[in-house]
Formats: structure tokens, sequence, C-alpha cells
């Protein structure tokens, strides 16, 4: 947090036309262009954020479940520190979600009450908008899991429990965009697919999935990914 409000920087690891279509859908991810109802039945376009854990997300590494919990995100006043400390767990503060416009649309709250579960096609078919940084899962899973258990949960703690799947979405992208056969959803999958089968393969009683998931041998892990892609790309 800085000043009167909460550090936007932080929060996101990209947003407009930052977003890239090779990072696959995780934890905080911002959907804008979903047809889906309100409390009264009524359907119009509404935005979401995905609160569901990364590792319930897929059934292979790749394919989504057939439903993705996520939550309503609309138009809020950015919190103050004091806000974001004392209260409001609903809400997962977004400021400056859409930092290009300087009307009331720039900064968003997801809000808990109004929780929607969305098919893999849905998502398809909607335009991320933006995704959270590390920081910013962590906090989302702080502040949701408050709001549903009313217990505290310290973000290094999350963190400890989502930075290896946090990396295994930067070295899945890092794959896709330099290996990929275009940016087709169709070939991005199959992009996805290639590089799950290397992270997953057995080295000898271990896997480069498996050591993501310790803090000391993610950077091993980056690097022989760089040296197998260098090394595809010039066969």
């Amino acid at each position: 947090m800085s000043g009167t409000n909460i550090d936007a920087d932080l929060l996101y690891y990209s947003r407009g036309e930052d977003n890239s279509s090779y990072r696959p859908v995780l934890t905080g991810d911002v959907y804008e262009n979903l047809l889906l109802p309100g409390s009264t039945g009524t359907e119009r376009n509404r935005t979401v954020i995905i609160l569901q854990h990364p590792c319930s997300m897929r059934t292979n590494g790749v394919d989504l479940v057939w439903h993705i919990l996520a939550a309503e995100v609309t138009k809020h006043k950015p919190l103050t520190p004091q806000e974001w400390a004392g209260g409001n767990f609903r809400l997962m503060p977004l400021p400056d979600l859409y930092p290009e416009v300087t009307s009331g649309k720039r900064d968003q709250a997801a809000n808990f009450v109004n929780l929607y579960t969305l098919t893999p096609t849905q998502l398809e078919s909607a335009t991320r908008v933006a995704s959270l940084s590390e920081f910013g899962i962590n906090l989302l899973l702080q502040r949701w899991v408050h709001y549903s258990a009313r217990v505290i949960v310290p973000t290094f703690q999350f963190q400890e429990a989502t930075a290896g799947f946090c990396m295994e979405a930067d070295l899945l992208e890092e794959w896709c965009e330099a290996l990929s056969d275009g940016d087709s959803p169709q070939a991005i999958h199959e992009a996805g697919t290639e590089c799950m089968t290397w992270l997953r393969e057995d080295r000898g009683g271990y896997t480069y999935q498996g050591m993501l998931q310790d803090s000391q041998t993610r950077s091993a892990v980056r690097r022989a990914m760089r040296k197998e892609m260098k090394q595809r790309l010039h066969d």
C-alpha cells in the first residue's frame, strides 16, 4: 500500500494490452463480456475474477475442469489502507483495473457475495482484461478465505502454496509464446500440452513439475526449460 490507497502496480501481473493470449487461465484473472444472470435473474454482460485455486482448476495440467468458480467484479471506489484492514472483507479491491480510462469504470472490486461457476467455453468466449501478480493472488485468497471462514491466513502461507503453480503458469506462457505454431487457441493448447508433458517427464524419480514446488529448485527448472526451448527452436 502507498499513500491513501492500494498500490495497483503490486496487484497486477498484466492489464489491458499487456495481457497475453499465451498465458494459461489462473486464479486472479479478470474476464469481461460474460452474459450472466443477476440476483433478479436478468442477464447482462458482466465481469468476473477467477477464485479457483490453480491445483483444482485443471484435469491434466492443460484442460480446465468443467466448472470454474468466479466472483462478479463491479465499479467501486478505491479502499484506503484503513478500509482494507478494517473490514469490507466481502470485497477484493481492484484499483486501476482499467488504467487507460478516467471515468468511474477505472476502479473496480470483486464481490464474494455474487458467485458464478463458469464453463471453459464461457471463458474462451470472454475477454481477459487483467491478471493478478503473485502478491495479488495471495491477497485475493486471503480475503476470500477470511470472508468464507472468518480466518485470517498470512499471505506468506498462501505464497508457499501457490508459488510453484504461478511459476508453472509463467513457464507455460513463455514456452507457448516461443514454440506454438501461431496464436490460435488450438496451437496454444498443443504447445501447452507439449510443455506439460516435458514438465511431467520422469527423470529418475523426480519431475520438473515437482521441482517447481520447492523454492530451492525452481530456478533450475527455468534454466532447463530455456535450454530445451533453444534446442527445439534450432531443430
